[in-house]
C-alpha cells in the first residue's frame, strides 16, 4: 500500500512540477495535452538517472557488478516505468487525434468544371468555393453525400483558387490553386469569332508574343453545359501555324459556348487561352431581304424582312435597323435614319414629286448595341409622273431582291 501510494505521489509530483513550470505561458491552442507530455518525460528521465542504476546504449550500470537490486530501488524503477508508459500512451493518442487528418486527394477537372475529392467516413465537405480572378468567389454545396462540386462555365486562363470547408471547425480550410501551365506570353491572343449568314463561323487568333517558332495551336469548342466538345475541323494557317478556324456545321453551337485554344511546342510549355462567348456577341446579322419601295405623290414606304439568324427566338424588339437613302448620282446628301427596336420592318419618308432616282440599302443589329451586320445590296426606286396621269394610274415601284 505504501509503495503504491508513493508511486502515485511520484507521478503526481512530477506532473505538478511540469504544469507549474508552464503556468505563465498562457492557454494552448491544442487541447489534448500533447504539449505538456514532453517536459514530463524530461523530468522522468532525470528521476530515472538519479534514482535507479540503468543501462543506456549498452554501457555498464552504476551499481557494482553482482550487487543485488534492493526492493525499494525496484519499486521506484517500476513506478517510473509505469508513469512513462502511461504518458507515452497519452502522447500517442493525443498526437493521433490532433494530427491525423485524412488525405482528401482534392482534384479539379477544368473540362467539366468539376472539383472532387476522396470520400472519407468521418469527413463531410460543407462548402466548395472557387475564387475567380474576375468574378470573385463562387460558392457551392455538395448535394447529399456527394464528394464533388460542379461549377458553372468560367474561363480559367488567369487561374483560380479552390477552397474546401469541412464539418470539423478545428481544421483549416483546404486550399488548392489551379494555374495556367506554360511560359508567360505563349498563349494565343486577339481571339475572336463571328457567325455569318446563320450558316458558318470563322474564328481567328494571333501567336503569343513569347511563343516559340515551332508553336502549334488547336481550337476546341464546347457547349455551355460542358457536355459536348469538338476540335476545329478546318484550320487556317500562317507560316505553318494555325491562326484561325472555319466551322461549317453549327448544329453543336449553343447560345453560350466555351472556346479553348491550347498549344504545343518542343521548345517551351504553351499556356492556353479560353473564353465564353454568346451568340449575341458573335453572330453578325445578315442583311435584311425582300426589300420593297412604294411611293405616292408625297411619300415613300420602304418595307423589308428580318435577316436570317441562327438565333430563332428573337422578336421585333431584339432588332434595330439602319437605312442608307441617297440619290443615284450622289448629288444630294444621303440620309441614314435609324429604325429603333420594336418599330417593325418599315420606314416612311417624305419624297415629293418630281423625284430623282434614289437607292436604299439596309443593315441590322441586335438592339442591345452589338456590331452592325453587312449592308444589303442597294435597291433603286424613282417615279417621274407623266402629265395627265391620275393617282390611281401612277406606277407603284415594287423592287424585290
Amino acid at each position: 500500500m505504501k509503495e503504491g501510494r508513493r508511486r502515485r505521489d511520484r507521478c503526481e509530483n512530477l506532473g505538478k512540477r511540469n504544469s507549474g513550470s508552464h503556468a505563465e505561458e498562457g492557454p494552448s491552442l491544442q487541447t489534448s495535452g500533447v504539449e505538456q507530455s514532453t517536459p514530463v518525460l524530461e523530468n522522468l528521465a532525470k528521476a530515472w538517472r538519479n534514482t535507479s542504476p540503468h543501462t543506456c546504449g549498452g554501457s555498464s550500470m552504476a551499481r557494482p557488478a553482482g550487487s543485488p537490486m534492493g526492493p525499494q530501488v525496484k519499486a521506484v524503477l517500476l513506478s517510473v516505468l509505469l508513469c512513462l508508459a502511461v504518458l507515452l500512451t497519452q502522447q500517442d493518442q493525443g498526437s493521433r487525434s490532433e494530427k491525423h487528418i485524412p488525405y482528401l486527394n482534392v482534384r479539379f477537372d477544368p473540362w467539366k468544371m468539376n472539383l472532387s475529392w476522396d470520400c472519407q467516413e468521418n469527413v463531410t465537405v460543407v462548402t466548395c468555393q472557387m475564387v475567380h480572378k474576375e468574378k470573385g468567389p463562387v460558392t457551392k454545396k455538395p448535394k447529399g453525400k456527394a464528394c464533388y462540386c460542379t461549377f458553372a462555365t468560367y474561363d480559367l486562363h488567369r487561374g483560380a483558387t479552390f477552397v474546401i470547408t469541412v464539418n470539423d471547425t478545428s481544421r483549416e480550410p483546404i486550399i488548392e490553386t489551379y494555374a495556367n501551365p506554360g511560359e508567360e506570353g505563349t498563349a494565343a491572343q486577339n481571339f475572336s469569332c463571328a457567325v455569318r449568314n446563320a450558316s458558318f463561323m470563322n474564328c481567328t487568333w494571333a501567336k503569343g508574343p513569347a511563343a516559340p517558332e515551332d508553336v502549334q495551336y488547336f481550337l476546341y469548342i464546347q457547349d455551355g453545359k460542358r457536355s459536348k466538345g469538338t476540335e476545329c475541323p478546318q484550320y487556317t494557317e500562317r507560316s505553318g501555324t494555325h491562326v484561325g478556324c472555319h466551322l461549317q456545321d453549327l448544329s453543336e453551337l449553343d447560345f453560350y459556348s466555351y472556346f479553348l485554344v491550347n498549344g504545343t511546342s518542343q521548345q517551351a510549355g504553351i499556356q492556353f487561352f479560353d473564353t465564353i462567348l454568346s451568340l449575341n456577341e458573335i453572330e453578325r446579322y445578315s442583311p435584311p431581304h425582300n426589300i420593297t419601295v412604294r411611293c405616292n405623290q408625297s411619300h415613300c414606304l420602304i418595307q423589308w424582312e428580318k435577316p436570317r439568324l441562327l438565333q430563332k427566338h428573337l422578336s421585333d424588339g431584339d432588332f434595330q435597323f439602319q437605312l442608307d437613302i441617297r440619290t443615284a448620282d450622289n448629288t444630294q446628301p444621303s440620309e441614314n435614319p435609324l429604325v429603333p427596336a420594336g418599330s417593325g420592318t418599315r420606314y416612311t419618308f417624305v419624297s415629293p414629286q418630281p423625284r430623282a432616282k434614289h437607292t436604299v440599302r439596309i443593315r441590322a443589329a441586335n438592339a442591345r448595341g452589338h456590331t452592325w451586320g453587312d449592308w444589303s445590296q442597294p435597291v433603286a426606286f424613282a417615279r417621274t409622273p407623266h402629265a395627265g396621269t391620275t393617282k390611281e394610274k401612277q406606277k407603284k415601284i415594287n423592287v424585290t431582291l
